[in-house]
């Protein structure tokens, strides 16, 4: 490319010194930009570590809520079997008290009910005949 010369007002700019200034400018940016891209690499480091720990957490969490939940299903699996233990006891216990209180009635019953007419007891009278008539004192 051919040099170029601009003509101001104080002083005059090759072609090649303003590329070379804006080379340098532009090496600055880089480097800014480059350490802003290493902060940035850092920055996103630590927000990847802090993301592991949380997900290393979550993976204990879950396995305690997997361990948990094994031990509600065996401990509601034994209720249900407690549950059905007491209603079969409570059903043999209904049967034996009905089976009491029949017998109950069955006794009262039979202490009700006359045994037949009863008998008055014979007179007190002297063997052998109408004769004297023997009365307790």
């Amino acid at each position: 490319m051919p040099d170029v010369i601009v003509e101001g007002d104080e002083e005059t700019v090759t072609t090649a010194e303003g590329s070379a200034h804006e080379a340098a400018v532009a090496e600055g940016a880089t480097a800014v930009q480059a350490g802003q891209a290493a902060e940035s690499a850092a920055e996103a480091r630590a927000a990847a570590e802090v993301a592991l720990q949380a997900a290393q957490a979550n993976a204990e969490t879950a396995e305690t809520v997997t361990e948990a939940t094994a031990r509600a299903d065996g401990s509601a699996a034994a209720a249900a079997v407690s549950a059905d233990m007491v209603m079969d006891a409570l059903k043999a216990q209904t049967q034996a008290i009905e089976t009491l209180a029949g017998e109950i009635k069955a006794s009262r019953k039979a202490a009700e009910a006359p045994e037949g007419k009863p008998r008055h007891a014979a007179p007190d009278r002297e063997p052998g005949g109408g004769g004297r008539r023997w009365v307790r004192r």
